[in-house]
């Protein structure tokens, strides 16, 4: 016998957003509606990007590279779409520029386009201030929830969004535009 309610169930797909990167062609431009990023290793893998797993990870044990990717929530110009969005560490500096300038990446205005309009070009990014007092911003979602579900992850591993802030990250620094040094801090 069904069982029969005037409102769908609450489950975690409230967390699901569309995943956006930046085009070859054109802009990408919106305002973000998170705080701060979240980042990990991720490597490309089986035709898509996957997280890395740590010394278990099998992309690692083949000999995959990994590379470092941001992620953030924002809201796009013209279709006012929440979406996710992902970066490298190399646009993401930008993102923490302001964030340490602001205290907060939420109502930082973004404009991202890809040097030379390549598919794989290096994405050039663009960070304002905007008025806050026209726009309405949606609430901050929950960007560890959105990932786990898009990578099809267990939810109980991945609902720490206390814990994330005590988590090791990488620092990266750069000498002339090389890899200069790599070391883990902890975020506070």
């Amino acid at each position: 016998m069904p069982i029969f309610t005037n409102a769908p169930p609450q489950d975690d797909r409230a967390y699901s957003l569309p995943l956006a990167r930046t085009p070859a062609n054109g802009k990408l431009i919106g305002i973000i509606t998170t705080h701060d990023l979240i980042g990990c290793a991720t490597h490309w893998y089986g035709g898509r990007t996957i997280p890395c797993e740590g010394e278990t990870c099998k992309a690692c044990l083949e000999g995959v590279p990994w590379r470092w990717h941001s992620y953030i929530a924002a809201m796009l110009k013209g279709t006012r779409h929440h979406v996710l969005l992902e970066f490298t560490a190399q646009a993401s500096e930008k993102l923490i520029e302001y964030r340490d300038a602001h205290k907060t990446l939420r109502g930082c205005g973004i404009t991202a386009k890809r040097l030379r309009n390549r598919a794989n070009g290096r994405v050039m990014l663009t960070c304002t201030q905007t008025d806050l007092e026209s726009i309405h911003l949606p609430p901050e979602p929950n960007v560890t929830k959105a990932l786990s579900l898009i990578w099809g992850l267990p939810q109980p591993e991945v609902n720490i969004a206390d814990r994330v802030r005590q988590q090791p990250r990488l620092a990266i620094t750069r000498s002339n535009g090389k890899l200069a040094k790599k070391e883990e801090i902890t975020h506070d």
